[in-house]
């Protein structure tokens, strides 16, 4: 994980604000599966970038204060997806026990993102953000 100033990459390619809702993780999986199809993103990077997103929505929505914010943005290699929330709070990864129902979230962003990291945001809050390639690596 990064920690630190880092600039969203790329052309804007869709920026939504979610409300603090159980189904917000839901809203943003549709919208993000519709622009990263549209950018004709590899089929299976897009799973994964959906469910990144999900899990970094659910973990805003759950610990963060205020709306979630979405913003996708493409380069012609990677797309950097970042949820931003006007929680100052960073996330950390924490050991899970094996029995727990949550708490694996980052583990997964930490597995599978290309990079990933957290900025924070002048005034209160952050954004954390995962970087994919476009089209798998060989």
């Amino acid at each position: 994980m990064t920690t630190g100033p880092d600039v969203p990459r790329g052309s804007l390619i869709g920026r939504f604000t979610l409300p603090t809702v159980t189904h917000a993780p839901r809203q943003a999986r549709g919208r993000l599966t519709a622009l990263l199809q549209d950018l004709g993103m590899d089929a299976e990077l897009v799973t994964i970038a959906v469910l990144l997103t999900s899990e970094l929505v659910t973990n805003a929505v759950l610990h963060g204060r205020g709306e979630p914010t979405v913003e996708v943005r493409a380069s012609d290699g990677h797309v950097w997806v970042g949820i931003q929330d006007p929680d100052s709070r960073l996330p950390y990864t924490q050991p899970t026990d094996s029995g727990a129902l949550g708490g694996r979230g980052l583990q997964i962003v930490d597995a599978l993102a290309h990079t990933w990291g957290t900025t924070p945001i002048t005034g209160d809050g952050k954004s954390v953000w995962f970087t994919l390639p476009r089209q798998p690596e060989l």
